[in-house]
C-alpha cells in the first residue's frame, strides 16, 4: 500500500494539485492562528518541552487516527492525501517556470529574483554560492525525496511530522511569523538531524543514475561528516553526478538537466521501493 500510495501522489501531484488546501502551509497557518496564545512570550511553548509538543502534535493526531481505523480504503485514502500535502509546492513550481519564462526572454533580473524566491541563497559566483541547478536539487530533496523517506519509514505519522518541522523552521526567517524566531536554532538542529539520513540516501541515488566515479568520490567525502550541512551534502553530489559544464550554469540548459537528474534519481527510489515491497520488508 505505501508503494501504491507514493505512486498515486505523485501522479495527482504532477496533474495538478495546486490548490491551497493541497498545500502543509495552508493548514499549518490556521494551527498556529489557533495556538497563537500560547506562542506569545512567557507561555508554556517557550519551553523545549512544550515547543516540541506543539510540533509534533499534529503527527501524533494522525497517528491516533490511523490507529482507530482498521478500513484499508480510508487508510490508503489518508495515505495520499497527506502525502499530497506534505509533498505540496505548488508556489516553487510556479517560481520554476518564472525563471525559465525569464531566461528565455533574456530577463536576468527576474530569472535571479524568481531563483531567490526558490531558495537560491547565492550566485555560483559568490563566496559559498550554488548554482541554480543545484538549488533545486535541494528543494526537490525537502519536498520530495525527505518527505517518502520518513513515509516509508513511519508512515503518514512521518511524513506530517516533516512536513510541519520544514515549514515552521522556514517561518523563522519570515517576519510575520516573528514570534518563532526564539525557536530558530532549535528548529534548524531538529531539521539537520531529520534530513542527516535521508540526504545521503538521496544523494547515493545520484551516484547511481548519473556520473558514478566523479560523484561518488564526493559522496564518501561526506558520508560521515556530521559537521557539513545536509544541504552541501545533495548539491555537491548533484552537481558532481550530473557533470554540468560551467559555461551551462544560469542556463535552461543547467537547469533541465538537473530536473532530469532528480526525476530520474525519484524513479530509482520508486523502483527500490518496489523492490523491498515484494521481499517483505515494506508494507
Amino acid at each position: 500500500m505505501i508503494l501504491i500510495s507514493i505512486i498515486i501522489a505523485l501522479v495527482i501531484e504532477r496533474l495538478g494539485a495546486r490548490a491551497n488546501y493541497w498545500q502543509a502551509e495552508f493548514y499549518l497557518l490556521q494551527y498556529k492562528e489557533r495556538s497563537a496564545p500560547w506562542l506569545s512570550e512567557g507561555k508554556w511553548l517557550d519551553s523545549n518541552l512544550g515547543f516540541t509538543f506543539w510540533l509534533i502534535l499534529p503527527a501524533l493526531a494522525v497517528a491516533l487516527i490511523w490507529q482507530f481505523s482498521d478500513f484499508v480504503i480510508w487508510q490508503f485514502a489518508v495515505n495520499i492525501s497527506l502525502l499530497l500535502v506534505a509533498i505540496g509546492c505548488s508556489q516553487l513550481r510556479a517560481n520554476y517556470k518564472g525563471y525559465l519564462n525569464a531566461l528565455s526572454r533574456g530577463d536576468t533580473v527576474a530569472a535571479t529574483l524568481y531563483a531567490l524566491q526558490m531558495g537560491q541563497r547565492r550566485l555560483e559566483t559568490e563566496r559559498g554560492g550554488e548554482t541554480f541547478g543545484q538549488t533545486l536539487a535541494w528543494v526537490n530533496f525537502r519536498h520530495y525525496c525527505a518527505v517518502i523517506f520518513w513515509f516509508v519509514l513511519l508512515g503518514a505519522p512521518g511524513a506530517v511530522l516533516y512536513a510541519t518541522v520544514r515549514t515552521v523552521a522556514d517561518w523563522t526567517y519570515n517576519d510575520k511569523h516573528h514570534e518563532l524566531s526564539m525557536h530558530r536554532k532549535r528548529l534548524q538542529s531538529l531539521l539537520f538531524w531529520l534530513d542527516w539520513l535521508p540526504a545521503r540516501v538521496a544523494s547515493f541515488g545520484f551516484l547511481i543514475i548519473g556520473n558514478f566515479s566523479k560523484g561518488t568520490s564526493c559522496w564518501l567525502k561526506y558520508l560521515l561528516d556530521f559537521r557539513i550541512s545536509n544541504r552541501k551534502v545533495v548539491t555537491n553530489t548533484a552537481l558532481a553526478a550530473e557533470q554540468i559544464e560551467v559555461e551551462h550554469f544560469g542556463c535552461t540548459y543547467e537547469a533541465t538537466c538537473m530536473m532530469r537528474l532528480v526525476k530520474r534519481n525519484i524513479l530509482f527510489y520508486l523502483v527500490l521501493i518496489a523492490i523491498l515491497t515484494l521481499f517483505g520488508m515494506v508494507a
